[in-house]
């Protein structure tokens, strides 16, 4: 009886510390704005390099330290093996700043699809919109 005691009493500290956590990931609100309705902007904003990658099934992520992340699905609609590489993922966040992928490493075969999460860095503002290679 004890022993479940303390369990039940651990699990909850447990529970409140990982909520408390300024690096929890979570969804972010998945209503994002019209995204062909353009930010009012100067000059040429970045874009992705051309590529035969296209995102699908965005669902963006954040923590409250203000990380930026995308779970995605990546599709590979190239005749070959593509490389995947940085500048081929650009976010646009909800004050129209873009900014390329980090890190984004890896191959896929002609057609292949995967389930990737992506990190677009820090940010004050959350993701409204990923620009892939068909963009």
């Amino acid at each position: 009886m004890l022993r479940g005691f303390v369990f039940l009493v651990f699990g909850a500290l447990a529970a409140n510390a990982h909520a408390d956590n300024p690096n929890v990931l979570r969804f972010d609100d998945r209503t994002l704005p019209d995204a062909q309705a353009p930010f009012d902007r100067d000059g040429r904003p970045l874009r992705p390099k051309y590529n035969d990658f296209r995102a699908r099934d965005l669902s963006p992520l954040s923590s409250e330290a203000g990380e930026r992340w995308v779970l995605l699905t990546l599709e590979n609609t190239g005749g070959g093996t593509r490389l995947l590489s940085d500048e081929y993922l650009v976010a646009e966040f909800a004050n129209g700043d873009r900014r390329e992928a980090v890190n984004l490493e890896g191959k896929l075969d002609a057609g292949e699809q995967v389930r990737r999460t992506v990190f677009f860095g820090y940010h004050r503002f959350p993701i409204v919109r990923v620009l892939d290679g068909g963009d």
